[in-house]
């Protein structure tokens, strides 16, 4: 699959010139790893014993491909990231280890988030559907899943900053053009404000309002407007620094 991504890719990859062309053993071990976080995923589903656990099965199809896909994108940004830079200095083997440790801790609680909002939150609070019970819970620990569910969200797209504000730092090395650093800029801070906005509904947990854990969780689709904005005024600076560099 890899190779057929490095054959059909174009020459640049979101601004950028692409300086990775081998697949590095930094590379692989993210492969391994995200292949087995995947894994567990598949393996939590426990094999139905009757027609109304085979139904339960079915209708948590949506909470597992939540957290599947979430799974392949963060092996695409890593993908893209080695396309764009192939660097494998000691500080890139760090960063990705680090992003490898917090996703395969994350991986647990996102499913189990991503089954208590779409089976009892929306299936079952908004539809009206008889779930059947596949989680033991208490609504006074919300709090606490949220908390654990932002942290994690949060470290996974920190690590993903940090491997861009490492190609920004050797930018001599990579000879990065003007506009190719602005685009490297720009990945890294909308990375880090993507981090920033769950860590932010954590207070919004302490609210004394009983409603306060679901504020909190649909909160974070202020992340889209957030990096919307962001981007919108980051533009504003790229004509110009088009028009200063020139054509290529």
């Amino acid at each position: 699959m890899r190779q057929h991504l490095m054959k059909s890719e174009k020459e640049t990859i979101n601004g950028v010139r692409v300086r990775g062309g081998q697949v590095s053993r930094i590379e692989g071990l993210t492969d391994a790893v995200i292949g087995f976080a995947i894994t567990l995923l598949i393996v939590s589903m426990e094999v139905p014993t009757s027609l109304d656990e085979l139904f339960a099965m079915v209708l948590g199809f949506p909470a597992f491909g939540i957290t599947f896909l979430l799974l392949v994108f963060i092996w695409y940004w890593h993908y893209r990231y080695c396309r764009q830079f192939g660097l494998a200095t000691g500080k890139v083997i760090w960063a990705t280890g680090s992003l490898l440790f917090v996703t395969l801790m994350f991986v647990y609680p996102l499913k189990f988030l991503a089954t208590v909002v779409v089976n009892y939150v929306i299936l079952g609070g908004w539809f009206g559907v008889d779930m059947p019970r596949m989680l033991s819970f208490r609504g006074d620990q919300f709090p606490f899943l949220h908390m654990l569910y932002a942290t994690g969200f949060s470290s996974v797209f920190l690590c993903f900053s940090w491997l861009y504000n490492i190609a920004l730092k050797a930018a001599d090395e990579l000879e990065l053009t003007v506009v190719e650093t602005w685009h490297v800029r720009v990945h890294r801070n909308t990375f880090l404000v993507v981090a920033l906005v769950p860590l932010l509904t954590i207070l919004i947990v302490f609210i004394p309002n009983p409603m306060a854990p679901m504020w909190a969780g649909f909160a974070n689709c202020a992340i889209w407007p957030a990096t919307m904005l962001y981007r919108r005024h980051a533009q504003k600076q790229l004509k110009a620094l088009e028009a200063l560099e020139g054509p290529r």
